[in-house]
């Protein structure tokens, strides 16, 4: 019913200007067009978090309150313009072109861990991210099996938490104004735990079986995801899952995680020695299980 009544409705022409980037980068990338339904039906897709879904779809609609939204609301006309580059927000400009800190960290930690699997990282504009699971579908065709699938997640999930992760720290700067700027150390810190927390997720997701007696996720494709991601590498076994395991330069704490009573991050500890940066021990991650409460805040 959703979808027939989606097809009567006249989509706007920032909607369609945005469809357009995302078919732009495809075609750039890997040649191929891509109609908009297979756009909004990858903004969707199973690797996509529902929350990281929803922040896409409304990028897709420009229907954040970003920029041009304010300009006509008396008293709220500052908000549509950038403080630090003195131009009018849009999302392109926050995720790939402010100067505030952030966007630039971010993409290039995930430039970085991408080419520790790939030797080369696709060209990041709004187009890519906003149809991040199209174009990543489309830069592993020339895989197979677990290796393509495990690519195209990877992908996925780099470009997503890192779009997202660059929308929080902006309305963490912007909304709560006496806030001071996110430094470096604290913006890497907070990247390697949003990551590093998928990974352990997953590896959770691979070694919890089913009613079924099934994985929830299938062991070789989460095998697939993280390959050489991870730290010491040299050292892996062939099957790591039951292991400790944590991304490449993510170790920076002894093994062993504390939790505090009142807390549901992974590696919340009482250690006088966080890196610079971190005021929250929670923006750093270590080897340790998810909750079942971590898991179900996170899906």
């Amino acid at each position: 019913i959703r979808e027939e009544k989606t097809k009567k409705l006249t989509p706007k022409l920032s909607t369609i200007k945005n469809l357009e980037l995302v078919r732009k980068a495809a075609e750039d990338i890997f040649g191929r067009y891509v109609s908009d339904a297979n756009i909004w039906r990858a903004v969707h897709a199973k690797d996509i978090l529902p929350r990281t879904a929803q922040f896409l779809w409304k990028g897709l609609h420009n229907a954040h309150r970003i920029g041009k939204y304010w300009v006509h609301i008396p008293e709220c006309e500052d908000r549509a313009i950038c403080k630090e580059c003195n131009v009018t927000e849009d999302l392109a400009h926050i995720l790939v072109g402010c100067r505030s800190p952030g966007q630039e960290i971010i993409w290039e930690a995930a430039r970085s861990l991408w080419l520790e699997k790939e030797t080369q990282w696709p060209a990041v504009s709004l187009g890519t991210i906003l149809g991040l699971s199209v174009v990543g579908q489309g830069i592993t065709r020339s895989r197979t099996g677990y290796s393509q699938k495990g690519m195209w997640v990877i992908h996925d999930i780099l470009m997503s938490k890192s779009a997202y992760l660059i929308w929080k720290i902006r309305n963490d700067r912007v909304i709560s104004r006496d806030r001071e700027p996110a430094t470096e150390d604290e913006i890497k810190n907070r990247w390697k735990y949003a990551i590093n927390l998928q990974l352990q997720v997953d590896k959770t997701l691979a070694n919890r079986p089913t009613k079924g007696k099934q994985p929830t996720l299938a062991p070789q494709l989460v095998l697939a995801t993280w390959s050489n991601t991870l730290d010491d590498k040299q050292s892996l076994p062939a099957d790591w899952l039951q292991e400790p395991r944590v991304l490449v330069g993510s170790r920076a704490f002894p093994k062993t995680p504390t939790r505090r009573h009142n807390s549901h991050s992974i590696g919340e500890r009482r250690s006088p020695t966080l890196p610079l940066g971190v005021h929250n021990a929670s923006l750093w991650v270590v080897e340790a299980t998810p909750s079942e409460t971590e898991i179900s805040n996170l899906y």
